[in-house]
């Protein structure tokens, strides 16, 4: 369950565009620093004024009340989030407010979504554009009612995962 956790954070940085190195001063705040056991992480996709535009963004989305009760109760969004392993294996569905708060979040996070695609290769901006179709597709079914928590969490570190793999094989190309 910890390497789904960590992988899940490596999408959260796959998103962020390696945003920056910045110490996060609020708990809800998803930049993170590379540990020394951890692979290196792959250049940057973003310049850094893209990548701190963006990074303060994905803190903003995830400050809201809403952004806290998906958090907690709905999708791992954060690292180090302690309700990590119950939302993986959680068998419910959500209810009808974790349904409102959930597309509540999403309506604000996605609003990132445009600046994660600012100066990307056509190939990159591909990989990302596929990524948020099939990720939409996750928290449409979710919402629906169509399968459960965990398997949504699952669902979508499988395609922050794939998505990854996808990113860092374009940019070993360009090496």
């Amino acid at each position: 369950m910890k390497n789904i956790f960590k992988l899940s954070l490596m999408g959260i940085i796959f998103l962020g565009g390696c945003a920056t190195n910045v110490a996060p001063n609020n708990p809800v705040q998803v930049a993170k620093t590379p540990s020394p056991m951890t692979a290196p992480a792959p250049a940057p996709v973003h310049s850094g004024p893209v990548a701190k535009r963006l990074n303060d963004c994905i803190v903003k989305s995830n400050q809201g009340a809403d952004a806290l009760l998906v958090d907690s109760q709905i999708i791992a969004v954060t690292r180090g989030n302690p309700h990590a392993k119950a939302l993986f294996s959680s068998p419910d569905k959500l209810t009808d407010q974790q349904a409102r708060a959930l597309a509540n979040y999403l309506v604000e996070a996605n609003s990132c979504r445009p600046i994660a695609l600012e100066g990307l290769s056509p190939e990159m901006t591909s990989v990302y554009q596929e990524f948020f179709k099939k990720i939409d597709g996750v928290y449409a079914d979710l919402i629906a009612k169509k399968i459960t928590i965990g398997v949504a969490n699952q669902e979508r570190q499988l395609l922050i995962q794939d998505a990854h793999m996808k990113r860092l094989a374009i940019q070993s190309k360009k090496n």
